[in-house]
């Protein structure tokens, strides 16, 4: 079994529509990260794991942890967080500002937002929190190369259930972890952010892998 560690990069382009500013920073509180070979995300095995969350820039290259998963290829990562993220646009436009950094509750009540823990029989748990008065939950982001995952919309916190699930965000290519071999965790917010005209706000950005050489 390897040491894998988790680097992010983040591509970096201006754009100038309403939503097509880019994120200078995303913070997330992240607690573990968990590999899974299904698509499904069944049966993960622990990277690493903390009881209490470490503040991880993802676009600012961050080492998020290293552990030792065996030898395999990974078709999901699932990434144990608060859903209390902090976005800074790149640029000034509408309502956003590159001078601020935002908090978003992104799993919340008033959202209709639930999460589920990984083979958790199919049991989800609701968010707390508004968006006026936001609060911090744990919850469990599912990466998948699933092709259909994030297609849906708010069920970026519950496992995928089959082949065609809607649960879960897409992962553009998996993490191949085979002998001495490296690979980088690509998260790519260009053109993620923007405002509705209530406020300013961030979607999901991409993510992947891409092996190093």
């Amino acid at each position: 079994m390897k040491s894998a560690k988790f680097a992010v990069l983040a591509a970096a382009l201006l754009s100038t529509s309403a939503w097509a500013l880019d994120a200078s920073s995303l913070k997330l509180q992240v607690y573990s990260v968990m590999l899974s070979t299904s698509p499904l995300c069944t049966s993960p095995v622990t990277v690493f794991s903390s009881a209490t969350p470490t503040e991880v820039d993802f676009l600012a290259a961050p080492t998020l942890g290293s552990g030792n998963p065996p030898d395999a290829t990974y078709e999901c990562v699932i990434i144990k967080m608060s859903d209390l993220i902090k976005f800074t646009p790149s640029t000034s436009a509408g309502l956003c500002s590159a001078s601020v950094q935002y908090t978003a509750d992104v799993c919340r009540s008033d959202n209709g937002g639930t999460t589920q823990a990984p083979d958790a029989a199919g049991v989800p748990s609701t968010c707390t929190g508004t968006d006026a008065a936001p609060v911090s939950d744990a919850v469990y982001l599912y990466l998948t190369t699933n092709a259909t995952a994030g297609s849906g919309g708010g069920s970026t916190f519950l496992q995928p259930t089959g082949p065609s699930s809607t649960n879960g965000l897409n992962l553009t290519a998996p993490l191949v972890v085979a002998g001495t071999a490296k690979s980088k965790f690509i998260v790519n917010a260009t053109g993620k952010v923007g405002d509705d005209g209530v406020s300013c706000g961030m979607n999901p950005p991409v993510f992947g892998f891409k092996k190093l050489p």
